[in-house]
């Protein structure tokens, strides 16, 4: 079993979900600064990852809570990003409150 984790966007909310096999969501947290940070700097053990949104049978596959901004290998490494998501999404959660993603980390 192979976990990953993805920041997702759609028209209403963000998420953080840790995806199994790259097919399957396990948990899925409501994205807020600090879950995005730790996201986007230091992911830790992905098993410790707990969710606080209800995950129904419809909503197991990744790409139903919207569009992929950045998907990150349980290693940390990327596994795939949009940019222009990812950018829109730094500064709608960071940059227009003025901070960075990793300024709670510095």
């Amino acid at each position: 079993m192979t976990l990953s984790a993805e920041w997702r966007t759609s028209h209403d909310s963000d998420t953080i979900l840790i995806v199994r096999d790259e097919a399957t969501v396990v948990e899925a947290l409501k994205a807020e600064p600090m879950a995005l940070s730790t996201l986007l700097t230091e992911t830790g053990d992905l098993n410790d990852w707990r969710g606080d949104q209800p995950i129904p049978g419809d909503r197991r596959a990744p790409a139903a809570w919207g569009d992929l901004v950045i998907a990150r290998a349980a290693t940390g490494e990327v596994i795939n990003m949009d940019p222009r998501l990812y950018w829109e999404g730094i500064y709608t959660w960071f940059r227009s409150r003025g901070v960075d993603y990793d300024t709670w980390r510095r």
